[in-house]
């Protein structure tokens, strides 16, 4: 297999939703624990895809097997993406005026049917994820998320995706990004430290900066 990486584009969205549902049990696939399959993308990337980069001041890159027809954007050929914002405080203002309100009346609370991390998730829509911590506002106003399916995994694309970010965010004369993660996943923390990650001094633990200037 042959890889590339290119723009984000709202085809896209089939298959990063897909990959956030593989990878969103602490980087393991939470496929057994949703009957709604498509919250976790919901909250954590689609939005990044969706919103209007001119309010949201969002970006984003997906990693692609060129083995495979991407013309269709088909789930097959999408392995791997990496979203953020340039302004956070932007993109939750975004978020709060867009994304969530449409959500909350497409998944009110209390439903039947649901399994317990559903419930999570809905509740996350209905209250809205946490604001950006000012201790990392004050390392960069950009964060990102990154996501890969583990069969490319551990070969470098990771790298080479926050490379990608890394040079749009430089090209807008921001010199370092931040992220949240799970502490579950101590292999995504040993994956961001080894690629430049530090933890910043008054944000909590899950929250690393790289700084690139």
């Amino acid at each position: 297999m042959s890889f590339a990486i290119r723009p984000v584009v709202p085809e896209d969205i089939t298959a990063i939703s897909r990959i956030c549902l593989l990878t969103a049990d602490a980087g393991r696939s939470a496929e057994t624990l949703h009957r709604l399959g498509e919250l976790p993308g919901l909250v954590w990337a689609l939005p990044y895809v969706l919103l209007p980069p001119m309010t949201a001041r969002t970006w984003g890159f997906v990693l692609v097997d060129t083995s495979v027809s991407d013309d269709d954007h088909t789930t097959a050929a999408v392995k791997g993406y990496i979203l953020g914002t340039s302004d956070s405080r932007a993109y939750e203002a975004a978020t709060e005026v867009q994304w969530w309100p449409p959500l909350r009346i497409r998944f009110p609370r209390g439903e039947e049917e649901r399994t317990a991390a559903d419930e999570q998730y809905v509740d996350i829509i209905h209250r809205g994820p946490e604001s950006a911590h000012e201790a990392c506002l004050a390392v960069s106003p950009a964060h990102m998320h990154i996501n890969l399916l583990p069969e490319v995994q551990r070969r470098g694309w990771g790298k080479e995706l926050i490379g990608k970010a890394v040079d749009h965010l430089r090209g807008q004369g921001i010199g370092s990004v931040w992220l949240g993660f799970d502490e579950r996943n101590t292999s995504a923390r040993k994956f961001y430290e080894n690629v430049g990650f530090k933890g910043i001094i008054g944000a909590p633990n899950n929250n690393l900066a790289l700084s690139f200037v």
